[in-house]
């Protein structure tokens, strides 16, 4: 290990043996933009068990962590799902819970991922829980993205990015007066907004522990501001090299 370079120590217990672990370290080499609210990566920071996600550490400074404390509602931890790297695989049922909660007023999204729902379903990505206001980004079904914030004003943002049941990449910004949406470097949508207030998130793949995410996510990260093109070219960068997206 080289002095100063931070660490993460993911354990999995696997073949239905609770003794039986394996220790993953992973060097953490952090994406560049300034204001960075979250960070959740499928490869870092994960604890699991039998295959269950319990815990999904930040690697921000903000230490954002999602939880989820009961077993039968934790995604599970899938290895070698896109690029030989891990998602975190929800089902229908699963969802994790983040504190403290996201609340940007402006921000920028980044999350790869695919929707898994055969269906025209919505699928939730990151949403709203306990009594926070009804804010969401979501697959809205094969073949459009949407968010929107009802406790900052944001209008419903529908958005066609293609086929969402395929891993991607997508890009969704804000600086209060435009909204951008990305899809593996691409842009798809612009549209004017007025936002008034924070855009809170507090729940990574459900709705209200109502409606919830069948998807998969690899990576997820958000910033309280729209990043200069410079850093959002870097971003992309590092997640297509990684993932090995377009």
């Amino acid at each position: 290990m080289l002095a100063g370079q931070r660490f993460t120590i993911v354990v999995d217990g696997f073949n239905g043996d609770a003794g039986n672990y394996q220790l993953n370290i992973t060097p953490i080499a952090p994406p560049g933009g300034g204001g960075q609210q979250l960070w959740l990566r499928a490869d870092a920071g994960v604890s699991a068990l039998f295959g269950r996600m319990s815990s999904w550490q930040d690697q921000s400074s903000w230490g954002r962590n999602a939880t989820m404390p009961t077993a039968g509602r934790q995604p599970f931890f899938t290895p070698n799902a896109i690029h030989g790297l891990p998602v975190a695989r929800f089902q229908g049922a699963q969802s994790m819970n983040l504190s403290p909660a996201l609340s940007p007023t402006n921000f920028t999204f980044f999350v790869v991922g695919k929707n898994n729902d055969p269906s025209e379903s919505f699928n939730l990505i990151l949403g709203p829980g306990g009594s926070a206001p009804n804010n969401q980004l979501r697959w809205e079904n094969g073949t459009h993205v949407s968010i929107l914030g009802s406790g900052n004003n944001l209008q419903e943002i529908t958005t066609t990015i293609g086929n969402t049941r395929v891993y991607h990449t997508l890009e969704i910004s804000s600086d209060g007066v435009t909204a951008l949406v990305y899809r593996d470097n691409d842009r798809d949508d612009s549209e004017d907004v007025a936002t008034s207030g924070p855009f809170v998130l507090n729940s990574v793949g459900s709705f209200f522990s109502s409606f919830f995410l069948k998807g998969d996510l690899a990576e997820v990260l958000v910033y309280d501001q729209r990043l200069p093109e410079i850093d959002r070219f870097q971003i992309r960068s590092y997640l297509s090299n990684k993932y090995g997206l377009p």
